[in-house]
């Protein structure tokens, strides 16, 4: 990891605030339909699915690329963990959080033992 690789992270996330911010601040100016309104509630979780799903079953992590293999794959029990919590309690913020835990948590865990 480098210098270019946190400065494209950064900027990225600040165009996505930018993009979001003005989106919820523009909302006090523009009156949406309401049928848009609608449609938006349906964004997140196809978002979600859109940048998790394939992280699941295709390629490799970051992890995995920057340290090496382990014995089982993290993303597997991350992702148990994660849909478990989410079945049980329906929170977004929490499932994701605790599976970026649950992921590092297991791939640094194995990585010690090896």
């Amino acid at each position: 990891m480098n210098e270019t690789f946190f400065l494209t992270i950064i900027s990225a996330a600040f165009v996505t605030l930018i993009l979001k911010g003005s989106f919820i601040e523009g909302s006090k100016y523009i009156q949406l339909p309401q049928w848009f309104r609608d449609a938006l509630e349906f964004a997140p979780p196809a978002v979600l699915c859109a940048l998790v799903v394939p992280g699941i079953f295709k390629g490799e992590i970051g992890l995995i690329k920057e340290f090496g293999m382990v014995a089982i794959d993290p993303r597997w029990i991350a992702a148990v963990v994660a849909i478990s919590l989410f079945l049980k309690y329906k929170r977004t913020i929490d499932t994701l959080a605790l599976g970026m835990v649950v992921l590092h948590a297991s791939y640094w865990g194995q990585l010690a033992t090896q």
